[in-house]
């Protein structure tokens, strides 16, 4: 976890949701406050916004800062083993990160407002999936088995698409009702009359993140048999005559860095959605109760 200082001249941006510290702390529970930066009564003075009411803080209570929404940057464009091999631990670590997050979100999400609401449960079982997606895809690659850690992808997708499915609905409380009493999601309609499906809710995702197309093709494409699967079990050796080798094993078979990195970097960014999601119900629960 990287932290900032505001002594050093380093602020967040406006609005950004961020963690508050007096100092430098893994303890995300105890020792942290969840806020942004906003100016304070229509002064020029900042402050942190951290609790009900639009309550705030004077930035000096808590100077130390650090990124609740993390920002990949890219695949670095070398053949370099070893660099692609830091930049994957990095990655690696980023998304660790997230069951600390996603248990603060969590714990901000139920004391904020006045109450509790059937929306605070059904997000509580979306945290509670995507931390359990994580901790697999973390285990399963640290394994050697991509092609199951990858798989994992697309379920983590699902939750967020499921996760937006609440704000697409006339009521979201009573949404969330009645997939806690069991009725399926693709079979209800959002409040402008459309069944949500799988497809529909990526294509409406998608208009606030472009990315999510991609990501959900080629997901999918690991869950359904097909040329993937063919693939990492098939090798071309090139020569005076070329020949296909076929792998049959429990581990990966010659996966790149760059498709671990690829992978990793799909769970940051979806992990990322359903932080600034949460976090903006979080913030009607603290202004509105």
């Amino acid at each position: 976890m990287k932290w900032y200082n505001i002594d050093d001249g380093d602020y967040p941006d406006l609005e950004e949701p961020v963690l508050l510290a007096k100092d430098p702390t893994t303890d995300f529970i105890k020792e942290c406050r969840l806020g942004r930066l906003v100016y304070m009564d229509g002064t020029n003075e900042k402050g942190w916004f951290v609790d009900n009411d639009e309550a705030t803080i004077t930035v000096a209570s808590r100077r130390y800062w650090a990124k609740l929404i993390e920002t990949p940057i890219g695949i670095p464009k070398t053949d370099n083993l070893e660099i692609l091999k830091v930049f994957f631990e990095g990655y690696m670590g980023e998304l660790r990160l997230y069951e600390k997050k996603f248990q603060k979100l969590a714990a901000c999400m139920i004391t904020s407002g006045k109450g509790t609401y059937s929306l605070d449960y059904y997000i509580s079982g979306i945290l509670n999936r995507s931390l359990s997606l994580i901790y697999g895809f973390e285990t399963l690659i640290g394994t050697s088995n991509f092609l199951s850690a990858a798989h994992l992808v697309r379920p983590h997708l699902d939750n967020y698409l499921r996760l937006s499915a609440a704000w697409m609905v006339s009521e979201p409380h009573a949404f969330a009702t009645n997939v806690w009493k069991g009725e399926v999601i693709r079979k209800m309609k959002d409040k402008s009359g459309k069944f949500m499906t799988d497809s529909y809710l990526k294509d409406k995702a998608a208009e606030d993140y472009p990315w999510i197309t991609n990501v959900y093709q080629a997901t999918s494409g690991f869950i359904h048999f097909g040329e993937k699967h063919i693939r990492n079990a098939t090798t071309l050796i090139t020569g005076e005559e070329d020949t296909l080798t076929t792998f049959i094993g429990k581990v990966d078979n010659q996966v790149s860095y760059e498709s671990k990195i690829e992978a990793t970097i799909g769970m940051i960014e979806i992990s990322n959605c359903i932080a600034k999601q949460v976090y903006g119900w979080i913030e009607t629960k603290r202004i509105k109760g």
